[in-house]
């Protein structure tokens, strides 16, 4: 049951990183007229600059999750809408993933590590070490999220508790 709900955060979890520094997010995207970043994304947005402008929203959605651990301006401003989550051990929803999430980022022993991240093509990927405060061993996941337009709506993704009985010394990462 406990690697159930370990699986079920890491559903929810929806980690990336900015960068391998705190800088924040990135400056404005081509073709995004406004403040950048914005209050909300936009579900309809389009054109050729279409994949740049999705690559800086991953960037600030990662940057709320990891370093800021603001779940809720997260999801407000890139999640403000229908979220498919595809983990069998969660709802879909973002009500469902903001209750869930946030008593693990206002936790401050919940730790994030190893961060790989990237965006293209109407999607995102992450790849992470997560150290969850009531649990012994830390958990890798896989997350992959679909954009529509430059709102993430959709969520699949897999981990696996890590033991360090591992047989490959270079086992996840």
């Amino acid at each position: 049951m406990r690697l159930s709900n370990l699986l079920a955060a890491l559903s929810l979890v929806s980690i990336a990183y900015a960068a391998v520094t705190n800088k924040g997010p990135s400056k404005r995207p081509p073709g995004h007229h406004g403040p950048w970043p914005p209050a909300v994304c936009n579900p309809k947005a389009k054109g050729p600059h279409l994949e740049a402008q999705q690559k800086a929203a991953f960037v600030d959605y990662t940057y709320l999750l990891t370093v800021k651990h603001d779940i809720l301006t997260a999801y407000n401003r890139w999640v403000p809408g229908q979220y498919i989550n595809h983990n069998p051990f969660a709802e879909s929803g973002r009500e469902f993933a903001i209750a869930f999430l946030k008593p693990y980022h206002d936790d401050p022993n919940f730790i994030t590590t190893n961060v790989t991240s990237f965006a293209g093509g109407g999607y995102g990927f992450i790849h992470l070490k997560l150290f969850f405060p009531d649990q012994p061993n830390p958990v890798v996941s896989m997350d992959y999220f679909r954009f529509e337009g430059t709102c993430i709506v959709e969520h699949w993704d897999v981990g696996a508790e890590i033991t360090g009985d591992e047989p490959n010394p270079i086992a996840y990462f």
